[in-house]
């Protein structure tokens, strides 16, 4: 996205609302240095959870914000129905005094978190979403009379269900709905008290308040709270290996590359301790930090270096729908940072479709490949590609 163009435009919705910087940031949840910075240009405005938070904010559209008439999908990949009964699985969860606090026996009935991990992965949104409602629905009821072991195992769905909640509202572009469920799921797993799900909430809390210059400073105290586990605890290592590869995107996307590259490195040594974790909540291993290494690439503007990157590397190696669609994605985005490269990027583009629609159609970096495509002009009249568009509601 045009930062200097979308910038430009913030600034003037700003002021036809009469809302100084600093009022707008407490607004939208971000401070008042970052919106500076999108005015100025010198902070993209390319996470759509900041977008939206803005919009909401002026009271405009995303589309009035950016300019861009493609900025709205023409067609949802979850109900408007879906995501109300989300809304009330959240609120059920969080303020147990909505259902009137009766309690169930058990209280985890019909809870199989093996099931929601499932559609996450399959990027199977239109199914997720009404299960995470029902499961958040269920999981409300507070547990009584349990014994300390189903109270933990209670305690640690709770952990997981919001952790992924999060994930899923961050993906389908709802930042609104992310907040309650970090919290909740922080304030459970300090109860708990177990490694691993310290970091996994910690890990929620971070993609909740992305776009915020707060980020960084939460990832780092997950770090310095995992520490200490590496070497004992495969899960929480995995975890720890997660909060560096997060910081080091969002370095990336600050232009810090020195500071990008430390946290990569410090993941690869955490994964090549672990070694290949496909079964747990992150997929973490060495395979799934190579991943990571091609989208910090492309934060960082060094796309063209892809390709000795990726030459010879089997991304199916990480049983992950959702991970290799999106290593395809930012394969295409790294491509198109060059020149004569647009068949390949067109066909990774189509390959991440094949494997996850839904995360192609979800997916940001796959609709400003797109664009980027559509702009070149053999692409621009080719009707698979602008087929490909049309699903990911780019329209003329």
């Amino acid at each position: 996205m045009n930062s200097d163009h979308v910038g430009a435009r913030l600034r003037r919705w700003r002021l036809r609302r009469g809302l100084s910087q600093r009022v707008l940031a407490g607004l939208a949840g971000f401070s008042q240095g970052y919106i500076a910075q999108i005015e100025n240009g010198s902070a993209p405005l390319d996470r759509l959870a900041a977008r939206e938070a803005l919009a909401s904010a002026l009271q405009i559209s995303v589309r009035e914000l950016t300019g861009r008439p493609d900025e709205e999908p023409s067609r949802a990949l979850v109900s408007a129905a879906a995501m109300t009964e989300l809304r009330s699985g959240i609120i059920a969860l969080a303020v147990p005094a909505v259902n009137g606090g009766e309690g169930i026996d058990p209280p985890d009935a019909g809870v199989d978190t093996a099931v929601l991990d499932g559609y996450f992965v399959g990027c199977r949104y239109d199914l997720l979403v009404p299960a995470l409602a029902r499961t958040l629905t269920a999981l409300a009821s507070p547990p009584r009379d349990l014994d300390d072991t189903a109270g933990r195992r209670h305690q640690r769905r709770v952990v997981e269900v919001c952790s992924t909640t999060v994930a899923t509202c961050v993906q389908l572009g709802h930042p609104d709905l992310t907040l309650v469920m970090a919290g909740e799921a922080m304030r459970t797993a300090e109860e708990l008290g177990e490694p691993a799900h310290l970091g996994l909430a910690n890990y929620a809390r971070i993609r909740a308040v992305y776009a915020t210059t707060g980020a960084a400073r939460v990832a780092g105290e997950g770090i310095d709270r995992l520490s200490p586990y590496v070497g004992k605890d495969a899960a929480a290592a995995s975890t720890y290996g997660m909060h560096h590869l997060i910081s080091a995107e969002m370095a990336a996307q600050a232009g810090r590359a020195s500071v990008a590259s430390a946290h990569l490195a410090e993941a690869e040594a955490v994964a090549a301790h672990t070694g290949e974790r496909p079964d747990d909540w992150f997929s973490f291993g060495p395979t799934n930090v190579v991943m990571w290494r091609l989208a910090i690439l492309v934060a960082l503007g060094e796309g063209r270096a892809a390709r000795a990157l990726t030459a010879g590397f089997r991304p199916e190696a990480l049983p992950s729908p959702q991970r290799q669609a999106t290593y395809f994605i930012d394969l295409a985005r790294a491509l198109l940072q060059g020149r004569g490269t647009e068949d390949s990027a067109a066909a990774a583009l189509y390959r991440a479709e094949t494997i996850a629609p839904q995360q192609v159609s979800a997916s940001p970096g796959a609709r400003e490949a797109l664009r980027a495509l559509l702009s070149r002009p053999r692409f621009g009249r080719d009707s698979r590609m602008r087929g490909l568009a049309g699903r990911c509601g780019i329209r003329d």
